[in-house]
C-alpha cells in the first residue's frame, strides 16, 4: 500500500515580491504572463517535531526475551507523546513462535501488532535463531530433536544450542516457519521491515557466545536469498556484523556485501556508544565501517541502535547523546533506536529525542515556489515550480502525493 504523505503549503500573495520575469509565447499561443518568485525560507519552523512516515525513533518492545522493554510501561500508555516515535521493534526468538513444528504461537505478537498498530505505529521484526543466558533453545528443541545438527554453547552462564547454520534440516524448517510468517504479515502495510536474524547471537550474525567461529560464505549467502524468497516485496536490513565481525581477513566480508547488494539488502548498525569500540578505537561514533552505508543509504533506508542505556551510562558514553547523533549523521540512519525503559530515557533526553526526531531520515523544506500571478480552474497553463532542501541526513525511499493548498484569491 502506498504510503500518502500530505504536505500542506500555505502560499499567500505578499507585497515583498522578490522578483518577476514576463513569459514570452505559451504553447504557440501569444500569451502573456507575469510570475513571481517567492523566497519560503522565513517561514521555516525547525522546532516543530514532523512525525513523519517510514523514519523516526524505535521502541524496542521486545528485547533480549520477552520481557523487556515493555513492561514498565503502565497499562494504556502507548507513546504517543513520544516525539518521532514510529515504529515498534520486536526481536524475539523462533521457539516462542512455534513451539511444535506446524503449531504456530501467533497470539502472542498479535497482541502487540494490533494495539500499536490500533494508535498508528508500524512494526518491524527480528526473529532469532540463537541467544545467550537465560535461553538455551531460541532455535525451537523440536529442530534437533528433527535431525538438525548443532551443539551446546558454554561460553555463558547457561549452555545454549546453537544450530550448525547451513545444516539442511535446519534450513528446511527455518525457510517453512518464514513462509508461514510472511504469509500471514509480509503484506501488512504497518510491516516497516524485516531483520534478518537467523545467524549469531541475538540474530546479529557474529559468535562471539559461540566460539568466535565464521559462518561461511555460502551459508550466509542461503541465509540471505531464503529471506528474499520469503519477502520479495518488503525491506530486508542486515546487521553489519554479519560482514565486520568475522575472524578470518580472508575477503569473506566483501563476498557477503555483494550478496547483500544484489539482493537489495539494507544495513544496521548495532554498536553505537558500545565500550568494546571504544576501547577497539572506532572513533567517537563507534561506526566501525560507515564506508558499507555510503553503498545503500541513498536507495535503502539504515537502522541505527544504541547500545543498552545502563551500560552507555556505566561507561560515561552518552554524551549528552552526541556520540549517537554522530553516528546518524555517518550512517545516514532513518529509524534510530535504544534499549531500555522507554518512560526513564526520555524523561533523561526529552531535547535530544525531539531533535533528532527530524534530523534522523528525510525533513524537507520548501525553499522556493514560482507560480503566476493568474491561476485558471481546469487550465493546464498552471504552471508551478518549487525548490526543497532536506535537512535530514537521508532521502524518503517511500512515494508520496505531493499536494499544494493555495490561499487567498488574489
Amino acid at each position: 500500500m502506498k504510503s500518502k504523505l500530505l504536505f500542506l503549503l500555505l502560499l499567500t500573495l505578499l507585497p515583498n515580491i522578490l522578483s518577476a520575469q514576463k513569459d514570452g509565447n505559451e504553447e504557440g499561443r501569444g500569451a502573456y504572463k507575469t510570475r513571481t518568485l517567492f523566497n519560503l525560507e522565513k517561514y521555516w519552523d525547525s522546532s516543530v517535531v514532523c512525525s513523519n512516515p517510514h523514519k523516526g525513533w524505535e521502541f524496542h518492545f521486545f528485547d533480549n526475551g520477552i520481557t523487556r522493554y515493555q513492561d514498565h510501561l503502565k497499562p494504556g500508555d502507548y507513546l504517543e507523546d513520544f516525539p518521532g516515535l514510529r515504529t515498534i521493534y520486536l526481536r524475539l526468538a523462533w521457539s516462542y513462535l512455534e513451539p511444535e513444528e506446524g503449531k504456530f504461537n501467533w497470539e502472542l505478537i498479535d497482541t502487540v501488532i494490533n494495539r500499536w498498530t490500533a494508535k498508528g505505529y508500524n512494526i518491524s521484526f527480528r526473529i532469532t535463531c540463537k541467544e545467550t543466558h537465560y535461553m538455551v533453545f531460541a532455535t525451537p528443541e523440536w529442530v534437533m530433536k528433527a535431525g538438525a545438527k548443532g551443539s551446546f554453547r558454554d561460553e555463558t552462564k547457561n549452555k545454549n544450542w546453537e544450530p550448525d547454520y547451513g545444516d539442511p534440516v535446519f534450513l528446511e524448517k527455518l525457510e517453512n516457519f518464514h513462509r508461514a510468517f510472511a504469509a500471514r504479515y509480509a503484506g501488512k502495510s504497518w510491516l516497516e521491515y524485516i531483520d534478518i536474524g537467523s545467524i549469531g547471537e541475538w540474530g546479529e550474525g557474529h559468535t562471539a557466545y559461540s566460539g568466535w567461529h565464521d559462518v561461511p560464505v555460502e551459508v550466509v549467502r542461503k541465509h540471505i536469498e531464503m529471506h528474499r524468497r520469503c519477502y520479495p516485496d518488503n525491506v530486508l536490513i542486515i546487521s553489519d556484523d554479519y560482514l565486520e565481525q568475522r575472524d578470518a581477513d580472508d575477503g569473506a566480508d566483501m563476498a557477503i556485501l555483494d550478496i547483500c547488494m544484489k539482493n537489495h539488502i539494507g544495513f544496521r548498525d548495532d554498536s553505537s556508544c558500545v565500550y568494546w569500540y571504544t576501547i577497539l578505537g572506532f572513533g567517537y561514533s563507534n561506526i566501525r565501517s560507515p564506508e558499507i552505508f555510503d553503498m545503500v543509504w541513498e536507495k535503502i533506508p539504515v537502522v541505527l541502535e544504541a547500545d543498552h542505556y545502563n551500560s552507555i551510562k556505566k561507561y560515561n558514553l552518552w554524551d549528552e547523546g552526541r556520540r549517537f547523533e554522530k553516528g546518524i549523521e555517518e550512517t545516514h540512519a532513518s529509524i534510530i533506536g535504544f534499549h531500555h525503559w522507554p518512560r526513564e530515557w526520555l524523561s533523561e533526553n526529552q531535547a535530544l529525542a525531539e531533535r533528532l526526531a527530524n534530523k534522523c531520515g528525510y525533513w524537507y523544506f520548501p525553499k522556493y515556489a514560482i507560480l503566476p500571478d493568474t491561476i485558471r480552474k481546469n487550465s493546464d497553463h498552471n504552471y508551478l515550480r518549487m525548490t526543497w532542501e532536506n535537512h535530514g541526513v537521508a532521502p524518503a525511499y517511500h512515494r508520496y502525493d505531493l499536494r499544494l493548498q493555495l490561499k487567498n484569491k488574489e
